[in-house]
């Protein structure tokens, strides 16, 4: 007999933390590359192949290691949702990157753990105390801090990352509330499968319009592909397995409002990375926003 759902997991706080931490240096890293690489390539056929290569993984490793769990969600349409609003969330973001500084980027999109504390506290109940709510606000302090904000930097571009959060922390409500008891890779199964029909269906409306020549914001006529560029494909798609899979089960495993604060750890990774390769200065007030964010953690956990 095939099981679909496990118990609802008891919560493992240390476990939950160093697996957010884990996916978001695996996600920077990604994040960077794809930084550097998403122009040359449209949207729709990068997430198409992306996913055409982690599906099979997916269902191997799901047949291997556990056969007796279905494929198939035991809530089907919240596994669905939850993983068209993630979807969309990495696919507007991915587009905010060759328009901004990554630095700035990640410190838009980082307003995710304030949306996801406001979700959990007004939505589902979830109990925040003083000093959760002083942690989340001296994250968000340190995120503004290093974003630095004048007037001339909220354009359209800005707020794309912003919409990108605000999906992202509805995503992970849902994992909490709706989908706590699905086993991980299912939802990553889900989320794949999604990728592959909006990917897919994107780039067949491209080829059947006869606009392979035009770029939008998600779709554009394919490029052809070397051995570079499957190579950066097939390293991208095990990125994306280890933020689907970790992602899952640090919310999984601890409360919104604990994990949100920990997932700031991006935002230091994507600093670190804009320094290192794309020669984004690091100021005196960016250094004080990495120290806020990390004092926020610290307070959080600590509670």
């Amino acid at each position: 007999m095939a099981i679909s759902q496990t118990a609802p997991k008891a919560d493992r706080i240390g476990v939950a933390v160093a697996a957010m931490v884990f996916t978001d240096l695996t996600l920077s890293i990604a994040d960077a590359i794809i930084k550097i690489t998403i122009s040359d390539m449209p949207l729709s056929q990068f997430i198409f192949l992306r996913s055409c290569v982690t599906l099979p993984l997916l269902i191997l490793i799901l047949k291997w290691r556990l056969p007796r769990v279905s494929l198939r969600p035991a809530s089907p349409a919240w596994a669905i949702l939850r993983s068209s609003l993630l979807l969309s969330s990495l696919l507007i973001y991915y587009a905010s990157l060759p328009r901004l500084d990554f630095s700035v980027a990640a410190a838009v999109y980082y307003t995710i753990p304030l949306f996801i504390t406001l979700f959990a506290a007004f939505w589902i109940g979830e109990r925040v105390r003083v000093q959760g709510w002083v942690g989340v606000a001296l994250g968000f302090a340190g995120v503004l801090l290093m974003l630095k904000p004048q007037a001339e930097d909220f354009n359209i571009n800005a707020l794309m990352p912003l919409v990108s959060a605000i999906l992202y922390a509805l995503a992970m409500v849902l994992t909490r509330t709706k989908s706590r008891g699905e086993n991980p890779l299912v939802l990553a199964l889900i989320f794949n499968l999604i990728a592959i029909v909006l990917g897919g269906g994107a780039s067949l409306a491209t080829v059947m319009t006869g606009n392979e020549g035009g770029q939008s914001l998600l779709t554009g006529g394919w490029i052809s592909m070397g051995w570079t560029q499957w190579a950066l494909i097939g390293f991208l798609s095990m990125t994306m397995l280890i933020g689907s899979v970790g992602t899952a089960v640090a919310y999984q495993l601890g409360p919104s409002s604990i994990i949100s604060t920990w997932d700031f750890s991006y935002l230091v990774f994507a600093v670190l990375w804009g320094v290192l390769l794309f020669s984004e200065r690091l100021d005196v007030v960016s250094m004080l926003g990495i120290v806020l964010i990390a004092t926020a953690g610290i307070i959080v956990i600590r509670r």
